[in-house]
């Protein structure tokens, strides 16, 4: 999938610079399989931003790939958002209980999203991490219904980083860059594998216990 994705973003998005990694980082949020490093190893690689460590090199690198990434990962990551932000409420009031949370729950983080940054910090650290799968930060933002505004600010941020971190990946490294997003793709479903295990697990912990109650 990592060659046909590449060869896809090399004929017909590269050759549009910033834009084509805009649109390419928006295809990448939606489409969930596509691993989340590969446009910006990519775009880094195959577009003129080489050299040394000049003024000139990361001045490419921030206006062709970390701030078309950036916005890509806020705008597009909003497909994920909006549907946990419309759907979490009627999942939370038919399941929370099994959960052992509410939607009472739901509101009062909602409420300390608003008063406190250090939720907004903590979700920028994640949104920076390369590792750390896209849709579950967009998810849990849903749910919990975090302000829209910083939502996407924090996004943006957060994603900023994480391209400027992985863009010197993919424009130092050479050929090589075809590893790296494979271990970044591997270590991605490994991360996400355990968000769901541990989401299931607790899923059925709760389940066996309403039983044991309600016995």
């Amino acid at each position: 999938m990592i060659a046909s994705v590449i060869t896809f973003m090399q004929t017909y998005l590269l050759p549009l610079g910033g834009g084509g990694v805009f649109l390419a980082t928006i295809i990448e949020e939606v489409i969930a399989p596509i691993p989340s490093a590969l446009v910006v190893l990519t775009a880094a690689f195959f577009l003129p931003i080489h050299g040394g460590w000049s003024p000139e090199f990361f001045s490419s690198l921030f206006f062709i790939v970390v701030i078309p990434s950036a916005l890509g990962v806020a705008i597009g990551s909003l497909a994920v958002y909006g549907l946990a932000y419309v759907s979490g409420k009627p999942a939370i009031e038919k399941w929370g209980k099994w959960l052992g949370v509410s939607w009472q729950d739901i509101e009062k983080a909602q409420e300390k999203l608003k008063t406190t940054k250090k939720d907004e910090i903590t979700i920028l650290i994640l949104r920076a991490i390369p590792l750390v799968p896209s849709v579950v930060i967009s998810a849990f933002c849903g749910v919990t219904r975090m302000a829209l505004w910083s939502y996407l600010i924090v996004s943006f941020i957060g994603a900023a980083i994480r391209a400027f971190i992985l863009g010197l990946i993919g424009s130092k490294v050479g050929e090589l860059y075809f590893l790296y997003a494979q271990y970044f793709e591997r270590f991605e479903k490994i991360v996400l594998t355990i968000v769901v295990l541990v989401v299931v697990t607790f899923v059925l912990f709760r389940i066996k216990k309403q039983k044991k109650v309600s016995i």
